[in-house]
């Protein structure tokens, strides 16, 4: 819990801004730099190494697919959108774009603290749920194998599948290994020793 409430600190941290020289990227400048954040700026287009930067906040008014180096679907990093227009095309696109968190224009003189905090927490969480879902995906995508190995224990042990899960439970628990993990090496296992008995 104590994490959770904890003070950020964007020291150290690089931030790249597509955005036209204007006052506004002017005023995103001054902040950032109090905060202690490395900044580089470009416009029209981000060259390739921004892709490397811990944070991009980029025109929303006045941008395109075309500035980026990346796919749409590609999120490297948190990102912010500056915004001077409620037109719902480009709040839509803002958001396909990536952005987790906004700036209104004219920028004033705060403000830019608020929306890292924001796109951090953000950015964070999601790429915690995505790693989540890939996770329970690859588990779901072995399930076919597991009902194998528990067949393979049920023939071993003589026994019904309740014992046999638990079994495997057990071995996935001693070995520390997913069951998952433990039920591929079984089927393996016993594909090599039906291997050796035809060549016998």
């Amino acid at each position: 819990m104590s994490n959770l409430f904890r003070t950020p600190s964007f020291r150290g941290w690089s931030a790249s801004i597509l955005h036209k020289p204007h006052a506004d990227r002017d005023a995103v400048c001054r902040q950032l730099d109090r905060l202690g954040v490395e900044i580089s700026t470009a416009w029209p287009e981000l060259p390739a190494e921004a892709e490397q930067a811990d944070l991009l906040i980029f025109d929303a008014d006045a941008g395109h697919d075309a500035q980026f180096p990346w796919p749409v679907d590609a999120h490297p990093m948190p990102m912010i959108a500056l915004m001077g227009t409620e037109a719902p095309g480009r709040v839509e696109w803002a958001i396909r774009r990536g952005a987790i968190a906004h700036l209104n224009k004219p920028v004033t003189s705060s403000g830019v603290y608020g929306a890292l905090v924001v796109a951090q927490r953000t950015f964070a969480m999601r790429r915690a749920s995505e790693e989540r879902i890939a996770t329970l995906e690859a588990r779901l995508a072995c399930r076919p194998q597991v009902a194998e190995a528990i067949l393979l224990l049920m023939q071993h042990q003589d026994g019904d599948a309740e014992t046999a899960y638990r079994l495997l439970q057990d071995m996935a628990m001693k070995s520390r290994q997913t069951i998952e993990a433990v039920a591929g090496d079984l089927i393996e296992r016993a594909g090599g020793q039906n291997d050796g008995r035809r060549e016998a």
